[in-house]
């Protein structure tokens, strides 16, 4: 495994399903999503509502975030949630490859919370042909 990482989240995009809106100061996009994860950390499924909404200003500078419920197990086989806010910008006319994010999480796991309560997380996203795989890092840990 990579130095630092501890999840992939495999996201597949919901393309027929993408609203948009493209006004005088910018455009909005709402993307959902569904997907699962398989690590030694957590392993389990995004549940139905995940979405990624992109908004991009009359600057061209794009924010994303994405916002996603995921059920499953902990790495101590317990039942839990994983609520994960993911947040990102590009530069006008710039996407690149993978993207970088800032994950922050919530969590009624008792093993999981006192660790991904910490700010210490970065992700990429890197495109697949279903939609996305997200690759989420502890800082901490990659050196």
């Amino acid at each position: 495994m990579e130095p630092g990482l501890i999840m992939e989240i495999k996201v597949v995009l919901a393309r027929d399903k993408i609203s948009e809106l493209e006004a005088s100061n910018g455009k909005a996009k709402i993307i959902p999503f569904s997907g699962r994860v398989d690590s030694p950390l957590f392993s389990g499924e995004i549940l139905p509502g995940a979405a990624d909404v992109q908004m991009t200003n009359a600057a061209g500078v794009r924010h994303l975030c994405a916002q996603y419920m995921l059920q499953g197990v902990d790495s101590e086989g317990n039942p839990c949630r994983l609520f994960i806010s993911n947040n990102g910008y590009f530069e006008r006319d710039h996407r690149p490859k993978p993207f970088e994010a800032c994950p922050t999480f919530l969590t009624d796991s008792p093993v999981l919370g006192p660790y991904l309560q910490g700010a210490h997380f970065r992700a990429e996203g890197h495109s697949s042909p279903e939609g996305v795989n997200i690759r989420i890092f502890d800082i901490d840990k990659e050196k």
